[in-house]
């Protein structure tokens, strides 16, 4: 039997999973994020734990599809900056040393891109035409098909809507060094900072056992979701205008890109998604035009970016198609 593999690579983790032609999972391995590295180290974890984790179904797999964090430089297949990323050099390279490496056809694109594309071949996406897939994670991506065409972009980068700007006059610094995005209020690796922005600049209320924690720099996303489910005044103020945020982000991709289904993933929505999907479904009319698409929450959990990143692989979408020759010329000409 003939198998593909997927790499999700993330700002905290790297999935590698051994995917079926059918988006079936027939073995997984999940290898933390080193906290400093070089350009080379993600690709050779990728390398050595595929290798020794699941090297008995390496003779019979056919090609590698990765999703990666970005933005990204698909005409050489690195990853230009990754804002949620530990590292002080935040690139690293993927095609050249996967390439080389396995001796496969290599597949890349961003993780919430592929995403998409695997709930497209596998998922919720099946019989439509347009659909999006958001990740509410470390960070927020999004992956888009408009008219079962797969956005791509220029370099690869059509669909970074976490960074889509939701207040202009917000002096609230994202990961990425801008200001006034989506991701900086409601990204999970960027919460705990926005919640000592909005109590500092925003709450009026009582301090609470959760606003102290926060005032003192030791609150967590799950601290903050906790304090929400717990009644905490703080808490309840603060994850109602995360929502706001959310809501206000996502009516601009339903604007914009107007899907039949938005489905969502991504550890923050997978840990939370009761509060996520209600507070979506108070607040999205209150910012979107266009008709509201059907909202579901991603039935793969923590699988759909190994499956995602395989489906790029498996039916490669033609919009990716130009860049993978781009990819293969720099990487025959040693310039990737």
């Amino acid at each position: 039997m003939e198998y593909y593999l997927g790499v999700d690579v993330g700002a905290s983790f790297i999935r590698i999973g051994v995917i079926g032609e059918d988006g079936s999972v027939v073995d997984k391995v999940k290898v933390p994020v080193p906290e400093e590295g070089s350009e080379d180290t993600i690709a050779q974890i990728i390398l050595n734990r595929a290798k020794s984790d699941l090297g008995k179904y390496l003779g019979s797999i056919r090609a590698v599809g990765v999703g990666s964090i970005g933005p990204l430089d698909l005409k050489v297949g690195n990853v230009i900056i990754a804002p949620n990323l530990k590292w002080r050099v935040k690139r690293f390279r993927l095609y050249a040393p996967l390439r080389q490496g396995f001796n496969l056809p290599v597949v890349i694109g961003n993780d919430a891109m592929a995403s998409v594309w695997g709930e497209y071949l596998f998922g919720y996406g099946v019989g439509k035409r347009n659909v999006v897939y958001v990740t509410l994670s470390t960070g927020i991506g999004m992956g888009v098909i408009v008219d079962g065409n797969l956005l791509v972009g220029k370099d690869g980068n059509a669909h970074e809507m976490g960074h889509a700007v939701i207040d202009f006059e917000a002096d609230l610094q994202c990961g990425c060094g801008r200001y006034g995005h989506l991701e900086a209020f409601a990204g999970g690796g960027n919460m705990p900072k926005a919640a000592r922005w909005y109590l500092e600049k925003r709450y009026r209320g009582p301090m609470t056992p959760l606003a102290e924690l926060v005032k003192n720099g030791k609150a967590t996303t799950p601290d903050l979701f906790k304090g929400y489910r717990d009644g905490d005044a703080f808490g309840r103020e603060f994850i109602e205008f995360v929502l706001k945020a959310l809501a206000a982000g996502l009516a601009n991709v339903i604007n914009a890109y107007d899907p039949e289904v938005m489905v969502l993933g991504g550890s923050v929505f997978l840990n939370n998604s009761d509060i996520i999907l209600d507070g979506l479904r108070r607040y999205l009319d209150r910012y979107a035009v266009a008709r509201l698409p059907e909202i579901l929450g991603t039935r793969f959990g923590d699988d759909i970016g190994i499956i995602g990143a395989a489906a790029l692989a498996i039916r490669i979408p033609e919009s990716l198609k130009p860049f993978i020759e781009m990819q293969e010329r720099a990487f025959k000409s040693g310039s990737a």
